[in-house]
């Protein structure tokens, strides 16, 4: 627990025991005092994680969200057979499973994508999605003072530029353009 340093909670609710109101668990952590709990990773997609409890995390524990993809290589790519490592994965929309099964094996979401439908399904403002896809994991990996997962003087200029829909536009790695919606890469 955060005792023992703990300070992530990852994928929460994926492959983790119900949650139980005799023994919560390690979901039962979003519910100790402000100053114990963990951050906790969340896949967004409507798969892994039910919309309802994308919410009930992000109620309990606003500034404890980390969205992630769990993205695997056949993110952006058309519907079909595909590999994870040595395991044949099947991808059908947004869904990824292992051939055969209808176990999730990752995912093919965007971070975009996470982002929208974060804030789809708990309503929280735009800023506090973004906070939870850039800033918060930054503070997390890199701690407080980072270059990483902020827009200020001295920071490395890693950026995307999102329309008013949150879809990317463009990309920026150390302040140079390397993708933008439309255009070959320069």
């Amino acid at each position: 627990g955060k005792d023992a340093g703990a300070t992530l909670i990852t994928h929460l609710f994926n492959a983790m025991n119900a949650f139980h109101h005799r023994d919560p668990g390690l979901v039962g952590l979003l519910g100790v005092e402000q100053a114990r709990r963990p951050c906790y990773s969340i896949i967004a997609d409507g798969l892994h994680c039910h919309p309802a409890s994308v919410k009930i995390a992000y109620f309990a524990h606003p500034a404890g969200t980390i969205l992630v993809t769990d993205a695997m290589a056949a993110m952006g790519l058309a519907d079909g057979r595909h590999a994870l490592g040595t395991l044949s994965v099947d991808v059908t929309g947004n869904k990824a499973v292992l051939v055969g099964t209808q176990t999730l094996a990752g995912a093919v979401v965007t971070m975009d994508q996470c982002v929208r439908n974060f804030r789809g399904f708990t309503q929280c403002s735009i800023a506090e999605a973004l906070e939870a896809a850039t800033a918060r994991p930054a503070r997390l990996l890199y701690g407080d003072g980072t270059v990483h997962g902020t827009l200020r003087p001295g920071a490395r200029a890693d950026m995307v530029l999102l329309d008013d829909d949150l879809h990317v536009q463009a990309t920026y790695m150390g302040g140079q353009l390397a993708w933008a919606r439309g255009h070959a890469r320069p």
